[in-house]
């Protein structure tokens, strides 16, 4: 794990205590943008509820509380996977999660909640925004706050290393250690990007495809992040049953089993 360079009188991202907007969203809504791990009777969450649990270990235990979820390639269902694994820890008595898409070039993560755009993460960065805190949303009444980003023509990598991108990093750190923050990165590939947020990350997640990553583009992926750890690796849209079992674990899921 990476230690923390920034100092103990940051301000936190946002105040858990305080008022956020609210998101509103129907369990039909939520279902109809893929959003399953709330729902702890829906089987298609099962794979994230157990994906939660090490994690939240690593959280609890480690002190490990800054997780990156990254690929090497587009459309292997990183954002989906952050989305969901989001969902799914918040559920954990004990923990808070806040998810902040910094996949700047392509920002998926508002759109996957149903979001239409709105001032996001790009705004923040160039100065748009003045508070972080205003473009911070409460999923409902849960424990999960969304800092959503939409598409805007700006510079990447100078907006993630100015003196916002820095206070943002900071605020992450400041945070409560009950709270996990999920950034949805970019492609490792996509530029660099994802070196940027890596530097601040205490670990991982590495999405990769059946039948699509490559053993070279996974090896490249962890080469290139180095030395912020992998914590795991998540295999997407699995296309064979391992379970044939009761629980219907494997294709009936329709998007593959994530283990």
């Amino acid at each position: 794990m990476i230690s923390p360079s920034t100092p103990e009188t940051a301000a936190p991202l946002y105040d858990l205590d305080g008022d956020l907007q609210r998101y509103i969203v129907s369990t039909e809504g939520l279902a109809d943008q893929r959003i399953f791990g709330f729902n702890s009777a829906d089987s298609r969450g099962r794979p994230f509820k157990m994906l939660r649990t090490p994690i939240a270990k690593l959280v609890l235990e480690k002190g490990v509380r800054i997780i990156g979820i990254t690929s090497a390639a587009p459309h292997v269902g990183k954002t989906f996977v952050t989305a969901n694994l989001g969902a799914a820890l918040s559920r954990i008595a004990e923990l808070d999660v806040c998810l902040i898409d910094l996949d700047l070039h392509r920002p998926a993560l508002g759109p996957r909640f149903g979001m239409e755009d709105m001032d996001g993460i790009h705004d923040y960065l160039t100065g748009d925004v003045s508070d972080i805190r205003t473009i911070a949303h409460r999923v409902n009444d849960e424990r999960l706050v969304i800092i959503p980003g939409f598409r805007r023509d700006v510079a990447t990598g100078e907006l993630l290393t100015n003196a916002r991108g820095e206070a943002m990093f900071a605020g992450m750190r400041a945070m409560p250690k009950s709270t996990v923050v999920l950034v949805d990165m970019p492609p490792i590939f996509a530029d660099d990007d994802a070196q940027i947020i890596g530097a601040q990350l205490d670990g991982f997640l590495l999405i990769v495809e059946d039948g699509k990553s490559t053993k070279k583009q996974a090896e490249d992926t962890i080469r290139i992040l180095q030395p912020t750890p992998l914590i795991g690796t998540v295999l997407n849209r699995y296309r064979y049953n391992l379970f044939n079992d009761e629980y219907g674990y494997g294709r009936s899921y329709g998007y593959g089993a994530y283990y």
